[in-house]
């Protein structure tokens, strides 16, 4: 049996959050960034593992690179560093705005 991996808790689970992270991937393909929604998931759902969803952008960013690199998770070609994190958490904020939930509910 596969590891379902963390069980989330706030407001943006379910088949919700599974279109907040498919548009998320569409908003950055558009943008020209190329990353698989995989890298998109994980992202998110280590936000919520963490419970650091409620912090200011760049800090999320920042404690989840970190996280990235102990668990020796790395972007190839581009990195996965604090840069492209933010990116993708800009993109969700915007979905949270857009489903009436506050970042610190999801």
């Amino acid at each position: 049996m596969t590891d379902p991996g963390p069980v989330l808790s706030g407001r943006l689970q379910g088949a919700l959050f599974d279109e907040c992270a498919e548009w998320v991937w569409q908003q950055l393909q558009e943008d020209g960034v190329m990353l698989a929604g995989e890298l998109v998931d994980l992202i998110l759902k280590t936000e919520r593992e963490l419970a650091v969803q409620a912090r200011p952008l760049p800090e999320i960013a920042r404690v989840l690179e970190d996280e990235f690199r102990m668990r020796g998770i790395a972007g190839n070609p581009a990195p996965l560093d604090s840069r492209l994190i933010e990116a993708v958490l800009q993109w969700e904020d915007d979905f949270l705005g857009f489903a009436g939930i506050p970042r610190a509910e999801s």
